[in-house]
């Protein structure tokens, strides 16, 4: 079973394009604090993907906030600046759900109205 499950702060705005017959694909790096064994906190940074309508629920994100990400580990293939194609390790998200938002000017909320529980974006 490929099941990953996630929580942490995207680290800028996700990064939106078109491919192929206009489906959207939204990336982001989602940045996961860990715990050590020394006590001292790391964090882990994490590249994500999403498809389809999972990416359009995606790009309505901003960066810094907190949200818990749902989906399966990837190898996808990227050609970098060098023009050589390298495999890279992601988590393709089926599901991404907004916990806290980050405090931006005139940024609609993303919990339901007249409550503080938070509502999955997206499917």
């Amino acid at each position: 079973m490929n099941v990953v499950a996630l929580v942490g702060r995207l680290t800028k705005h996700p990064i939106v394009r078109f491919e192929g017959e206009g489906s959207q694909v939204t990336t982001f790096t989602l940045a996961v604090q860990e715990p050590s064994r020394e006590g001292k906190a790391f964090v882990l940074y994490v590249g994500c993907v999403a498809y389809g309508k999972a990416g359009e629920a995606c790009s309505t994100l901003n960066a810094e906030d907190l949200i818990a990400v749902q989906g399966r580990l990837t190898w996808r293939k990227q050609v970098r600046t060098c023009l050589r194609q390298h495999s890279v390790l992601s988590v393709a998200v089926r599901e991404v759900t907004v916990l806290v938002a980050a405090a931006v000017p005139d940024k609609v909320t993303d919990s339901a109205p007249g409550t503080r529980e938070p509502r999955p974006v997206g499917w």
